[in-house]
């Protein structure tokens, strides 16, 4: 028997051999790890099992356009602690409902009471002609940001499709290298879903003032090039040559391990009030989750939804009804603040202050 499978089998003996049933979580992104911290809170003694299916120490991703803006990601937010199982570079791939196992990529199986799905989300590649070439990228995870580090140093021009939070960050991070950089929203503005046409226009001029160039509502229409990627063709026309672009165009939850298993799914696990899935010892949480008809993309609502797990199963009671998100940019060098809902025609009272000198708005409306 092999190192790595006589591990395999130790692993499952320590985990089959704990006094309680283990709570088994899948991912071991923001979310996951915050619900193990809750967990934590209410039951010092619970057996809890987690799987990252990445190689690195668990990260907050949240802080991934920081790190390429400045080198520095938070590691090692799980804490250490006996009672806490974590499995690193090892994916789940097959959940045995009825014996109540998970099975792991090396075949080895692992007994759970409660299952939680916490397995995130993927960057979103749209299904534009060329968009397999050489120099494409997406920004999700920390390999993601490495490897756009590693091309930063030799590219000379960067096209970022997505004038969202994601695309904004990660373009004035790479900006720091001297890069051309160029945003195309296909949109009227940025952030569209967060900001009315003032407010992002006061954005896109002080982007534009870092020197970084923003065309808005344009879609791309292919990625041009035959062995290598040469530039970006918009459906106007209009070809932005580069040698590098970076998808920042939405995310796709990761649902594929519930599918497969029978649970019910839409855009994302469908659950309840409880973050319940259709089998009622298996949740979900965080960007895997829809909730009511909503997936949400940001790692807060996630971090709600990890707080009702925890009560849950620690035999309280409480349920999710939802989240206001709120928005932050963080390192586009200007204060970007937004929550709630936006909308371009508010039929209640508007509150407004505006400073154009000094490149300020403040918005407020009331229903």
């Amino acid at each position: 028997m092999s190192q790595a499978e006589n591990t395999a089998v130790s692993e499952y003996s320590c985990a089959a051999q704990w006094q309680q049933p283990a709570t088994v979580i899948v991912g071991a992104g923001p979310v996951g790890q915050r619900l193990a911290a809750e967990l934590r809170r209410y039951d010092s003694e619970r057996a809890i099992v987690m799987f990252g299916d990445e190689p690195w120490a668990p990260y907050d991703r949240v802080q991934l356009s920081s790190w390429l803006a400045d080198g520095a990601v938070d590691t090692g937010l799980v804490q250490n602690d006996i009672n806490l199982r974590l499995h690193l570079g090892m994916s789940i791939e097959r959940i045995d409902r009825e014996n109540h196992e998970v099975i792991d990529a090396r075949g080895i199986a692992f007994p759970y009471e409660k299952l939680v799905l916490a397995t995130g989300s993927r960057a979103r590649i749209p299904p534009l002609p060329g968009i397999r070439l050489p120099g494409v990228f997406t920004f999700r995870n920390l390999s993601d940001a490495q490897s756009l580090m590693a091309r930063s140093v030799s590219s000379r021009s960067m096209v970022v499709v997505g004038g969202g939070l994601l695309g904004l960050e990660t373009a004035r991070a790479l900006r720091r290298f001297n890069t051309r950089i160029t945003i195309i929203e296909h949109s009227a503005h940025l952030m569209f879903n967060q900001l009315d046409a003032d407010c992002a226009g006061l954005l896109q001029q002080h982007i534009g003032e870092t020197g970084i160039n923003v065309i808005t509502g344009a879609g791309v229409k292919r990625i041009v090039g035959e062995t290598r990627m040469e530039g970006v063709l918009l459906m106007d026309g209009r070809l932005i040559e580069c040698d590098t672009v970076v998808l920042a165009v939405g995310i796709t939850p990761n649902v594929q391990l519930a599918r497969d298993s029978g649970l019910h799914t839409g855009r994302g696990i469908l659950v309840n009030d409880h973050m319940q899935t259709s089998d009622a010892d298996i949740y979900a949480v965080g960007e895997c989750a829809e909730h009511r008809k909503t997936v949400y993309g940001l790692v807060a609502p996630g971090f709600e939804q990890a707080a009702v797990v925890a009560h849950v199963l620690s035999g309280k009671t409480a349920e999710y009804g939802g989240s206001t998100t709120a928005t932050r940019l963080k390192v586009v060098g200007c204060p970007v603040m937004s929550t709630g809902v936006v909308e371009t025609e508010w039929p209640r009272k508007t509150l407004v202050y505006s400073d154009r000198r000094n490149n300020v708005i403040r918005k407020i409306l009331l229903d």
